[in-house]
């Protein structure tokens, strides 16, 4: 989706901010990389996974990812995908987050980003450009968080507890079982962890199942064989989790197919 040649746009743009739509057909992948500038994108459609040495972020349609200035990453798709990305100097960013996060996307967000991506066909005042900048960044800051993160811890002990965790989601292996496989005692295990990454284990193995439930979704599994595929033997219990992490119960984001009008990855800066 994002090629070397958009990246060189990105980078060179004078601009205080870059807009860009996008339209992307089957599964897309970005190795890690890094901007110079602060990236905000949200989809209309698709399922797109975050990754960052922090950990792993979930981005389903109608929220936004915050990406700050200089932080590595990379993503990958789940299948066809539809929205917009837009990239700020990092001057703008000073007050943003410092760390990559999920944000909920208020329809004021996106009409802001939506007026900066006419700019280059109807040029604003500059004036009314400083202005909109200013309520795009309060709107960015005030924001609210979303649980979609799957944090990572940097012990290596656990993070071979979490690769083996996202290995198998299914898997329930108790507690004092993975605490033999890591060397730890459970007591040590459980408070490490929660140290390292600000939530319990059982946190994140149901956003770990979650994020794996969305994943499954998006290709096609049935709301049945995906809450089976993640562990659960209660389907209604899969769908109460599914609906409180995400908002909306699976099938309801299984039929998510609310893609607007594409400009076929287009890249639009702004001009004063």
């Amino acid at each position: 989706m994002i090629s070397s040649v958009l990246h060189a746009e990105v980078e060179k743009s004078k601009e205080e901010v870059t807009f860009w739509n996008f339209d992307s057909p089957g599964v897309w992948n970005t190795e890690q990389h890094s901007h110079t500038k602060g990236q905000l994108f949200s989809l209309q459609s698709g399922l797109t996974i975050v990754e960052t040495v922090m950990g792993n972020w979930m981005l389903p349609p109608h929220r936004c990812c915050w990406i700050p200035p200089s932080n590595r990453h990379s993503m990958r798709s789940c299948g066809d995908i539809a929205g917009w990305s837009i990239y700020l100097t990092s001057d703008l960013c000073d007050l943003l987050p410092s760390r990559p996060v999920v944000l909920a996307l208020s329809p004021l967000l996106d009409q802001i980003v939506r007026r900066i991506g006419d700019w280059k066909q109807n040029a604003p005042t500059s004036s009314f450009r400083r202005h909109l900048l200013a309520v795009l960044c309060e709107e960015i800051r005030s924001a609210k968080i979303q649980p979609l993160a799957l944090p990572m811890p940097s012990d290596p002990r656990l993070k071979h507890f979490v690769k083996n965790m996202a290995h198998r989601p299914e898997n329930e292996r108790t507690l004092d079982s993975w605490a033999k496989v890591t060397g730890m005692s459970k007591r040590s295990l459980l408070r490490n962890f929660r140290m390292e990454t600000g939530i319990t284990i059982g946190q994140w193995r149901q956003h770990l199942r979650v994020l794996t439930a969305a994943e499954k979704l998006s290709s096609g599994s049935s709301v049945t064989q995906t809450s089976l595929a993640v562990g659960y033997l209660s389907v209604s219990a899969f769908i109460k989790t599914f609906k409180r992490v995400m908002g909306i119960t699976p099938l309801a984001y299984s039929r998510v197919k609310d893609k607007p009008p594409s400009n076929s990855a287009t890249l639009r800066a702004g001009r004063s």
